[in-house]
């Protein structure tokens, strides 16, 4: 490992063939290692990092990758819930997504197998608890199930972008990045389709053309080098102080990797 820092992304280079692209060709240059879990990882994920003495923890290429099958098998869980509140082209868009997202899945499967790890079919039990279920018990209890459903749905499109963007430079073997930053810049794509779906005027921050809101605003280009930083929704109906319920999303971390002893 050099010390040699991967380049920022520039998010405003996006305009090409007809769409909006975050293009991840930038980290190429960054360098990675197989690197150790803590060796005391604490109850951080209880659902992930059950209490075995036995558990390795070791973070290598493989649990990278099995890491992010399970974040798009959970973001097809979450856009499943999420066509209960839409209808029309924001239904559309949804299934569509589902499908990319199914497919991206497949995908990441087929690089875990290439690195002699076995594929992670199913959804991330951390997130699911700790994101998915507060988010949908929101959602059924909502004052604007659709208004919460497109929040829920930008929110999954950016996190899902920013964690390739953020772990394509943390896999060790350099063939794997190629294939990792084709499907994060899809991933940016659908991203930036989502933001203009919702809100047309949501170009970018910089040029100030969305309303403010007591919700998120998803822009199409939320930052000059891509988003990394945590992502909070609030959902839902008013309680009785007129708080609604929020759900911060972040890229992958310890409480959420998939370990290689880890099975569905």
């Amino acid at each position: 490992m050099t010390s040699k820092q991967p380049t920022p992304l520039n998010r405003r280079e996006l305009i090409r063939n007809g769409g909006i692209a975050l293009s991840l060709g930038a980290v190429l240059a960054a360098c990675g290692s197989e690197r150790s879990g803590p060796t005391n990882p604490g109850k951080i994920g209880v659902e992930l990092l059950p209490e075995e003495e036995s558990l390795d923890t070791t973070v290598d290429d493989a649990v990278i990758l099995r890491t992010l099958q399970s974040l798009e098998y959970t973001t097809v869980a979450m856009h499943r819930i999420l066509t209960g509140s839409l209808s029309g082209d924001a239904l559309a868009l949804a299934e569509d997504l589902i499908e990319s997202h199914e497919r991206h899945a497949d995908e990441v499967g087929e690089l875990v197998t290439q690195v002699g790890g076995t594929p992670f079919e199913c959804s991330n039990p951390f997130m699911m608890e700790r994101i998915v279920t507060p988010l949908s018990n929101a959602l059924a209890g909502s004052d604007d199930p659709t208004r919460d459903a497109l929040e829920i749905a930008n929110g999954f499109e950016t996190v899902v972008a920013a964690s390739y963007q953020a772990m394509v430079e943390q896999v060790s073997d350099g063939s794997l990045r190629p294939a990792l930053m084709t499907i994060g810049n899809e991933s940016a794509r659908q991203s930036s389709v989502v933001a203009l779906a919702t809100n047309p005027d949501a170009i970018a921050p910089e040029l100030g053309t969305a309303d403010e809101s007591e919700f998120p605003i998803f822009y199409a280009i939320p930052a000059p080098f891509g988003q990394l930083t945590g992502i909070t929704l609030v959902v839902g109906a008013p309680d009785a102080e007129g708080a609604r319920a929020s759900v911060t999303l972040q890229t992958p971390a310890e409480n959420t990797f998939v370990y290689s002893g880890l099975s569905c």
